[in-house]
């Protein structure tokens, strides 16, 4: 049996192997035609646009129903809005300087009251302080209306940013350790707005111009104001302080500022 099988094993290998058929090669497909885009119509051409004529700029100027303040009024207006806003603040600072041992809380909270009534109340509702009521006078816009309240906030910042420049130096150099430069760069820019208002008051002085920087910017002017009846007690009250200012002679307008206009 083992030699039959050999000889079967033989036959197999003598025998022609079969050929692998050939793979046949695919069709190529065919291409697909691009369709050509249509050309898009030409916009037609934009007319140019004409330009807007604009209207020669106006300068603002006062309106000529009212009247500039005078010095005198300028200088009341200042001395007794200081008085009121920082008299309480001047006295904590004194106070606390003497070295004296005391809670400065309540007199703190006591100071704050002045300054929210003329500096952030009383112009949010009448655009005035109790200087410009004692002085009878008001600020104005070249259209005849009061400026934005926040002329007044930042008129009345001017002595609180001095006294803060001030508070700062005396801190700053008289530390023991020597100069304290944190300190006293805080009292350099709270000094800055101080020169920016000085040297531009300057400069508009110098042109004609009766404003100072805050002035400037709101576009506005110190004029005198006429008294106006109102059924409120405590508004009848600020306008009475007018009637008084009068007779001092702390309101109206430069005598010489009158003589030279009727000339």
């Amino acid at each position: 049996m083992g030699l039959l099988e050999k000889a079967g094993q033989m036959k197999d290998e003598g025998a022609p192997k079969a050929k692998k058929a050939k793979k046949v090669a695919a069709a190529p497909k065919p291409k697909r035609e691009r369709r050509r885009r249509e050309a898009k119509p030409a916009k037609p051409a934009k007319e140019p646009r004409e330009k807007k004529v604009r209207a020669p700029k106006v300068a603002r100027s006062m309106p000529e129903e009212y009247e500039l303040a005078g010095r005198a009024a300028k200088s009341a207006r200042n001395l007794v809005d200081f008085l009121v806003n920082y008299s309480g603040v001047v006295a904590l600072v004194a106070f606390t300087a003497s070295g004296s041992n005391f809670d400065p809380t309540l007199m703190l909270l006591a100071a704050l009251i002045p300054i929210l009534l003329n500096m952030i109340i009383l112009p949010v509702k009448t655009n005035r302080t109790v200087g410009m009521f004692l002085t009878r006078t008001r600020f104005v816009n070249s259209r005849g209306d009061h400026p934005n309240f926040t002329h007044q906030i930042f008129s009345n910042l001017t002595i609180l940013f001095l006294l803060l420049a001030l508070t700062c130096f005396a801190i700053g150099f008289g530390s023991d350790g020597g100069i304290n430069w944190k300190i006293t760069g805080a009292g350099f820019v709270f000094l800055a707005p101080l020169l920016s208002n000085y040297v531009v008051t300057k400069l508009r002085h110098a042109n004609g111009h009766s404003q100072n920087m805050y002035d400037a910017m709101y576009g506005c002017w110190f004029v005198i104001a006429q008294r106006e009846d109102s059924d409120s007690r405590w508004m009848g009250r600020l306008e009475a302080l007018g009637d008084w200012g009068e007779k001092k002679g702390w309101s109206g307008a430069d005598e010489e500022e009158e003589e030279t206009a009727s000339d």
